[in-house]
């Protein structure tokens, strides 16, 4: 996922020294220089400094792995999908960009062999990770669609859970999982276009909180609460007021 930030300097304070996420990397873009700060292997929170961002919609894009970007590209033209040209971005990796349906950049990337991130492996995996996975990506949706035209119907992503389960309602939580994969799109209702963010899959929500306590140095640490799909929750806000969000995999019983 890739997000702008108002200064780069809290970027490192944040996502580096009080998550404890290693900056693997950075490479040039149109927007601007892109930073990445690793996850794991496969997994990258990457960022560009725009000092309105706080006045923007934050969210750049989600990137999406598939094995050929060419294959990838011919299949979403033939549903219908306008999508960008392929490129080899500055990190070394072929890149095409399209969007869903409410305005979300979604990028297929091939991560190739001598690109940054692939080079990367083993690397940049700090002890001090609050996380060693992204859970699932939040995205902003206009409204809760089962038929959704690009996560369901192009990308054939199953739904795993909506609430409420009643479908005679209007649905404000739809979880729907990648295929071949396990991490999951969320999307909520209602919600605005900065809603777009990281969720961190943790062991314990309370070590976790702990943790960030004994490193705090002015971040705000809110209470935890239990979800609707009964999981322990920590929603916390970057200085630039993105949504940065913990999760446990197990439900509260």
């Amino acid at each position: 996922m890739t997000f702008l930030v108002s200064d780069m300097e809290m970027a490192r304070e944040y996502y580096g020294r009080f998550l404890g996420f290693d900056e693997a990397f950075s490479y040039p873009s149109p927007l601007g220089t892109v930073v990445s700060f690793k996850i794991n292997d496969r997994q990258f929170l990457e960022f560009i400094v725009d000092k309105q961002a706080k006045q923007k919609k934050r969210f750049v894009s989600l990137s999406l792995e598939t094995e050929s970007v060419p294959d990838m590209q011919r299949y979403l033209q033939s549903q219908g999908m306008d999508v960008s040209q392929c490129i080899t971005d500055g990190a070394g990796n072929e890149v095409i960009v399209t969007q869903d349906a409410a305005g979300n950049k979604i990028e297929f990337i091939d991560l190739k062999a001598n690109g940054l991130h692939r080079k990367s492996k083993g690397k940049f995996l700090s002890e001090n990770r609050i996380s060693k996975r992204i859970h699932h990506a939040g995205l902003y949706a206009k409204s809760i669609d089962e038929q959704d035209p690009f996560w369901v119907k192009i990308l054939k992503c199953k739904e795993i859970v909506r609430y409420p389960l009643d479908k005679t309602q209007p649905g404000i939580i739809q979880y729907l999982g990648l295929v071949n994969c396990t991490e999951n799109i969320e999307h909520y209702s209602p919600c605005d276009e900065n809603f777009g963010h990281p969720c961190f899959l943790v062991e314990d929500m309370q070590e976790t909180i702990y943790t960030l306590k004994e490193r705090r140095n002015g971040q705000t640490i809110n209470q935890p609460s239990i979800g609707r799909t009964k999981r322990w929750l920590l929603n916390l806000l970057t200085p630039d007021n993105t949504k940065v969000e913990f999760t446990e995999a197990y439900c509260i019983k």
